[in-house]
C-alpha cells in the first residue's frame, strides 16, 4: 500500500493504518486535551445535502447549550440550525467560494443558544478531497469572539460618534466662517445698494495710494454726486430716492473694469477709484467719468413735472495731485463742488481750476 505523504493525511484526524496505534493515541489524546481549554470547538461533517456531524468536540456545549451528542449524525439537530437565520446567508456563500476555490475560509456570525441569546464566533474551516479530488469532508474549528466583538462595537461606536462630533465641529467652524464673513461683508458694505461702504473705500484708496507711490502707475479718484437727488426725496419720499441709488449703484458697476472700485460714500455720494499708467491716468479718468455722466441720467417724472437727475464729478490724481488719501479726497470733493457751482453734470479736474 502506497503511503500518503504529509500534504494528503494534512487537516485529517487520525485514521488507524496510517500512525502506530500508541502514537495515534498519544495525537488524538492531545488533540482532546488542547480542544477541551478552547472557547470553541473542533468538528468534521460530511460533504452530504444536510452535512451530517461526524466529530464535534465538547466544546459545543459551552459555547450553544446543547450536548455534542445531539449533532452527531443529526440525530437530534444540524449544526447550521445554532447559526442566527441573519447570518446564514453570509456563512453559505463564504463557505461555498472557498471550497470552490479550493482554499480555507474565515467568517464571523451568531450562534443563537438553547437559551435563546446569542454570541459571536469565527470560524476557520476547509475541505477535505480524496485521491480522486472529489469533495469529501468539511472540518473546521470555531471560537468564541464575543469579547472581541464586543471591543469592535465599542470602537466602531467611537469612532462613529467621532465622526459625528467632527461633523459637527466642521458645521460650527463653517457656520463661524460665514458668520465671520457676514460680519465683514456687513461692516465693509452699505446695506442700501450692496456696494462697499466710505470704510471699505478709505482702506481700498490707502493700498492704492501705496501702489501708485512705489510703481510706475497712477490711482485716479472720481468723486461722484447725485444732481437732483434732493429735489427726487422731497417730491416722491425717501422710498423712490432709495429706488434712484440702488439704480445708481447698478449702472456704475456696469462701467467697472477688473482693477475698477466703486462705493457710496455718503447720502448721495459715491466714489470711483481708477488704474493706469502715469501717462495715461488723467485722459482715462476723465474718459470713465463722462460715462458716468451720461449713464447716470434719470429722468424722473413727478406730479409737478419731470427731474431730470444727473450727477457732477471731481477727479483727483494720485501722485500728481496728492498722495495723502485725506487730500487727495479733500481735492476731489471740491473740485465736484466747483462743478455743482458752475451748472451740474460734468467733469471737474484741477485743470479747470487754472485761470
Amino acid at each position: 500500500m502506497k503511503t500518503k505523504t504529509a500534504q494528503q493525511t494534512a487537516g485529517r484526524l487520525p485514521v488507524a493504518g496510517i500512525w502506530p496505534l500508541a502514537y495515534a493515541d498519544e495525537r488524538l489524546d492531545a488533540l482532546l486535551s488542547i480542544t477541551g481549554r478552547m472557547d470553541g470547538f473542533l468538528y468534521r461533517c460530511r460533504n452530504d445535502a444536510s452535512y451530517t456531524m461526524l466529530y464535534i468536540s465538547d466544546g459545543i456545549l459551552s459555547i450553544s447549550g446543547y450536548p455534542p451528542e445531539e449533532f452527531f449524525n443529526n440525530r437530534v439537530r444540524e449544526y447550521s440550525s445554532t447559526i442566527h437565520p441573519a447570518d446564514l446567508p453570509t456563512v453559505y456563500t463564504t463557505v461555498d467560494e472557498a471550497l470552490a476555490s479550493r482554499c480555507n475560509w474565515n467568517v464571523d456570525y451568531r450562534i443563537v443558544s438553547r437559551q435563546g441569546g446569542s454570541l459571536w464566533v469565527r470560524e476557520i474551516g476547509g475541505g477535505v478531497f480524496n485521491d480522486a479530488g472529489e469533495l469529501v469532508f468539511l472540518e473546521g474549528f470555531v471560537i468564541d469572539i464575543s469579547d472581541r466583538k464586543d471591543v469592535e462595537e465599542l470602537n466602531t461606536k467611537l469612532v462613529e460618534e467621532l465622526r459625528v462630533a467632527n461633523d459637527e465641529l466642521t458645521a460650527q467652524k463653517r457656520e463661524l466662517e460665514l458668520a465671520k464673513q457676514d460680519s465683514d461683508h456687513t461692516a465693509n458694505h452699505d446695506s442700501l445698494t450692496g456696494l462697499p461702504n466710505r470704510r471699505a473705500f478709505q482702506n481700498k484708496l490707502k493700498c492704492a495710494i501705496d501702489h501708485s507711490t512705489t510703481s510706475n502707475a497712477a490711482a485716479a479718484l472720481l468723486f461722484i454726486d447725485l444732481d437732483k437727488f434732493k429735489e427726487v426725496n422731497d417730491s416722491l419720499g425717501h422710498a423712490a430716492g432709495d429706488d434712484l441709488l440702488r439704480k445708481v449703484s447698478v449702472r456704475l458697476q456696469t462701467i467697472l473694469r477688473s482693477d475698477d472700485f466703486v462705493a457710496r460714500v455718503g447720502g448721495d455720494e459715491f466714489a470711483f477709484l481708477t488704474f493706469a499708467d502715469l501717462a495715461q491716468a488723467p485722459a482715462r479718468a476723465i474718459q470713465i467719468a463722462r460715462r458716468i455722466v451720461d449713464k447716470l441720467q434719470f429722468p424722473i417724472t413727478t406730479s409737478k413735472g419731470t427731474i431730470r437727475v444727473g450727477c457732477t464729478v471731481g477727479i483727483a490724481l494720485c501722485p500728481s495731485d496728492a498722495t495723502d488719501p485725506r487730500e487727495l479726497i479733500a481735492l476731489a470733493d471740491r473740485l465736484m463742488y466747483v462743478g455743482k457751482k458752475s451748472g451740474r453734470n460734468r467733469v471737474v479736474t484741477r485743470d479747470d481750476l487754472l485761470p
